[in-house]
C-alpha cells in the first residue's frame, strides 16, 4: 500500500494488485487519518472496488466523486473525506 500526498489536499491510495476487501480496508484507514474535506484517489485493479467504495460513501463516511477505468482495468476512484 502506498499513500502519497500529491498536494496539500490529495492523497493517492495505491491498492493495485489487491483483492476484496483490501481496497476498502485501505480506503477506510486513509479516511480515518484524512482531514475533513480532503480529496483521496484510490487506484485499484479489483473490479468490485469502486462498488465497495461507493457503498461506503453512501453510508456517510465520504462523498463519492466518481470513477474512471482505463483500458488496462485500472480504476481511479475519487472521494472526499467528511
Amino acid at each position: 500500500m502506498l499513500m502519497q500526498a500529491t498536494d496539500s489536499d490529495m492523497q493517492i491510495i495505491d491498492a493495485r494488485g489487491t483483492l476484496c476487501p483490501q481496497p476498502l480496508v485501505l480506503t477506510r484507514r486513509a479516511l480515518r487519518l484524512a482531514a475533513r474535506g480532503a480529496l483521496l484517489e484510490i487506484w485499484a485493479t479489483d473490479p468490485l472496488a469502486s462498488l465497495d467504495i461507493e457503498a461506503l460513501c453512501m453510508r456517510g463516511a465520504c462523498q463519492y466523486l466518481g470513477c474512471t477505468t482505463g483500458d488496462d482495468g485500472l480504476q481511479c476512484i475519487r472521494i472526499r473525506a467528511r
